[in-house]
């Protein structure tokens, strides 16, 4: 039996506990400073306020102030906060975390580096590392199709772990792997990252089709959706390249696989058929914040733009029609009709 710390008590973070517990591992769940009500609730023995079901009873949860408490004995740490929090978490973790220990991160994004580059999660916790724990630190991230409202009702699911220390996945995938949960392994670091930040962007896309049908502008855009699908595993795909990561990491889990989930079901769809709908985006950050709701990629598609521009990487019309949308309060039909077919074409009457 191994103990495992789990930083963050919302969504990801506490779905993983099932697995895991039934798995046959300790579980410590720490709550940031964002989940005293959710730490509370859990800890009165009722179900989650966001899953909406109980955590299994083994599960110890801890508030904020306990973090050292928490991590007391971990086998493995897991960073399950968004990618926003995943920095000032990181301040406080790393003074506390056991040297050898591994880190596990689920958080998806793009951050803004010292140097003010915007890279990776897994390079900005690799350049913030003390001494005394960048001698065989070992990281995994995690990419692919995970809903956390399924895991944590053991729905089949399938992702990726990546590290380039194949003892490290190895760990991972033994702790957490059930006959529900499905786990591949991959080197590839930079890749999935790159896949599991981009696809959020690229996910607002598809919601933005459904924006436009809900205003009557489209009667149906099952056809756009597959171009504007097919049109951002391309652009991931050249960014991937970019990183110097593998093609078979886009063509599965991490890319393919999480876009078709997200684009269907997350809510990057959602504030997609927000703003296609006609709403300005700053109405639709309001609304979706009013409800905890505001997804990743409304950040993704600002700190991808930049981490594009910052490389010169070209052939993402996407990419930039989404900027231009989200960002410039641009047409929508015509940027997503530039994007597609390369111009923008007549609007219809």
């Amino acid at each position: 039996m191994a103990h495992i710390t789990i930083l963050g008590a919302g969504f990801m973070g506490s779905a993983l506990s099932v697995p895991a517990t039934d798995n046959g591992q300790r579980v410590a769940l720490w709550g940031t400073w964002l989940d005293d009500q959710i730490v509370e609730t859990v800890r009165r023995g009722d179900p989650h306020p966001k899953l909406r079901l109980r955590l299994p009873p083994s599960v110890r949860v801890y508030p904020h102030t306990e973090l050292a408490q928490a991590l007391r004995g971990a086998d493995l740490v897991v960073n399950a906060v968004t990618s926003e929090g995943t920095l000032p978490v990181l301040a406080r973790l790393l003074p506390h975390l056991p040297p050898g220990v591994p880190l596990m991160s689920v958080s998806k994004g793009l951050l803004r580096r010292q140097t003010g580059r915007v890279d990776t999660i897994s390079a900005n916790i690799a350049e913030r590392l003390p001494r005394s724990l960048r001698r065989g630190f070992r990281l995994v991230v995690v990419g692919g199709p995970s809903k956390a409202m399924e895991l944590a009702r053991r729905v089949p699911t399938a992702v990726c772990y990546a590290s380039e220390d194949a003892a490290a996945r190895r760990l991972a995938r033994r702790l957490f792997r059930t006959p529900y949960y499905a786990i591949q392994e991959t080197a590839d670091v930079r890749g999935l990252e790159i896949c599991s930040a981009f696809k959020n962007a690229y996910a607002i896309a598809i919601g933005l089709c459904d924006g436009l049908v809900k205003t009557g502008r489209w009667e149906a855009t099952y056809n756009t959706k597959a171009a504007l699908f097919v049109q951002a595993i391309t652009e991931i795909g050249i960014l991937v390249r970019r990183v110097r990561g593998a093609a078979a990491t886009v063509a599965g889990l991490p890319a393919v696989g999480a876009l078709f989930v997200t684009g269907v079901a997350g809510r990057n769809r959602t504030f997609g058929e927000m703003r296609g709908s006609g709403k300005a985006t700053d109405q639709v950050v309001a609304e979706l914040t009013a409800r905890d709701e505001l997804t990743e990629g409304y950040a993704a598609i600002r700190m991808g733009h930049a981490f594009a521009r910052q490389r010169r990487i070209r052939g993402l019309p996407l990419l930039e029609a989404l900027y231009r949308i989200v960002y410039r309060q641009a047409d929508v039909e015509r940027e997503l009709r530039r994007a597609v077919f390369g111009r923008p074409g007549r609007r219809r009457a």
